[in-house]
């Protein structure tokens, strides 16, 4: 085990000093944010720190050091290395230390937040890692910092409980039983360290049974138990908990409180925004708020369907009904989906041109965003439109993916309702050809359940409003070249972070 050096008792006697007296029941976690490049990442750094440890503390689950002290001692004698931390920690008995980077680059800051556990099972691994890029191009003040860093730590410490796992040590209970010291309840797996191994040191564990406790006793297990023999409690409960308060939290400084009045806004808007957005869209809503991403898949996903609108509606009264010429169903259906995109189908990319940018500023805490965050007008848009209320919420490939499912089914729905209108001359009158009715409410019960669980995965989602954009952390594939032999040999290497 890595040692510190003679400093470190002086540290450990504050560590346990700022711990408290409840350090012997809630294992203890350690917050040091130990690199900021810039004053406004040094102001970030101390509000981070702070709702760290606030976040840790009101789980119930740790009791957090003095996070100011701990990261001035630990710059002191320089001890940033991963495996000074680690010697450091187990010494001050530290179970959890979460280390910390704020690096400033102009328009955004990134920040890399790392936790290692010191206790079985973790045993000096990290426990989880999170790294994301927060964008500072709006107006920022003190409250914007406080309210960004506070997300992110209660997002990291979300993520931290739903992995973390501490051990619960089977005490001696009266009349030879064996309990745990918490009131849990449950199947659990128990756990023993192999003998032999220094306590210091990375020691083996094996499994010997499941145990089952009710009110924290032991009330059955598969094997003989013995002091000292532990069992693995996870706090995944919490982390949800923890998650959805910080969510609700910042709807309610971002959004103002929902009516249904924003959804008969929406209504009154349908026609007007559906039959312009075409025009108005690609200009004042993707060019104006520079969303190159939103223009170049507009420009792809809507080419098709403008065609079929515009072709509809110039083609079925000009080259057919006022010719008196028989009107095939391909026409028929693209002159009522034309009407449908006219009227109410292009309102889904209209509101996903405007709402983009309200939810990035929201995002940013940029103030209150008026006539967003509404589960009514979700539905509203969801219903009238394919994909409109997953564009409202900021999921813009659920988006797509409803808008291209809804009208590719309404078309073909549409063509085998409408069967094709012969003109009789005899009669100066159309007749019509008889339809294929297996076909024709297939795709109708097809369409409608495809609209109902959009309607109801639109009111339901949250809306996507996470400050920042998350770097990806998780499988990476590359290809690779290495010697050996007559000739270089090509290959992929996959890695995967944790």
């Amino acid at each position: 085990m890595i040692r510190i050096p003679a400093y470190a008792a002086a540290v450990c006697l504050f560590v346990r000093l700022f711990a408290g007296t409840a350090a012997a029941e809630e294992p203890l976690a350690g917050v040091a944010i130990l690199r900021s490049n810039s004053p406004r990442t040094v102001l970030m750094t101390a509000y981070l720190e702070g709702h760290l440890a606030a976040v840790a503390e009101s789980s119930g689950v740790f009791k957090a050091v003095n996070p100011a002290l701990l990261r001035e001692e630990l710059n002191k004698f320089s001890c940033t290395g991963e495996q000074c931390l680690l010697g450091f920690a187990r010494d001050a008995g530290i179970s959890v230390i979460i280390k910390g980077e704020l690096d400033d680059a102009n328009e955004f800051v990134v920040m890399k937040l790392s936790a290692y556990g010191t206790d079985i099972p973790f045993q000096g691994r990290i426990v989880c890692t999170y790294s994301v890029r927060i964008p500072m191009t709006g107006k920022y003040a003190s409250a914007e910092y406080s309210y960004i860093t506070e997300e992110h730590a209660g997002i990291f410490m979300s993520m931290l409980l739903a992995r973390y796992r501490v051990p619960l040590y089977v005490q001696e209970s009266t009349g030879g039983a064996f309990k745990v010291g918490m009131n849990i309840s449950g199947l659990y797996r128990a756990y023993r360290v192999e003998p032999g191994w220094d306590k210091g040191s990375l020691r083996a564990i094996k499994t010997i049974g499941n145990v089952y406790l009710k009110s924290g006793n032991i009330i059955k297990s598969d094997a003989p138990l013995q002091p000292g023999d532990f069992i693995l409690e996870r706090f995944r409960d919490k982390a949800r908990l923890i998650d959805s308060a910080y969510y609700e939290k910042k709807r309610g400084l971002v959004f103002q409180k929902t009516s249904a009045a924003e959804a008969a806004v929406a209504l009154l808007l349908t026609g007007p925004a559906s039959a312009t957005m075409p025009l108005i869209v690609p200009i004042l809503g993707y060019y104006w708020n520079r969303d190159w991403q939103g223009l170049a898949l507009w420009t792809f996903d809507f080419a098709p369907y403008l065609y079929l609108e515009i072709n509809g509606l110039s083609n079925y009264f000009a080259n057919y009904y006022k010719k008196k010429r028989s009107i095939p169903q391909d026409v028929q259906a693209q002159f009522y989906f034309g009407l449908y995109m006219l009227s109410a189908g292009g309102l889904s990319l209209f509101v996903d041109g405007f709402a983009r940018s309200s939810l990035a500023r929201a995002s940013n805490y940029q103030g209150i965003q008026r006539y967003m965050g509404n589960p009514l007008t979700a539905g509203y848009l969801a219903l009238v439109s394919g994909g409109g209320g997953h564009f409202y919420r900021g999921y813009r490939l659920w988006g797509y993916l409803y808008f291209h499912a809804d009208n590719l089914l309404l078309y073909f729905t549409l063509r085998e309702f409408l069967p094709t209108k012969r003109y009789m001359p005899l009669t100066r009158s159309f007749s019509r050809e008889r339809i294929d009715k297996t076909r024709a409410y297939s795709l109708l019960s097809a369409l409608c359940a495809v609209k109902i669980t959009e309607i109801v995965h639109a009111v339901l989602i949250s809306d996507n409003i996470r400050n920042g954009d998350v770097i990806e952390e998780g499988f990476i594939a590359e290809p690779v070249i290495y010697g050996g032999g007559s000739a270089p040999n090509w290959g992929m290497q996959f890695s995967y972070r944790y």
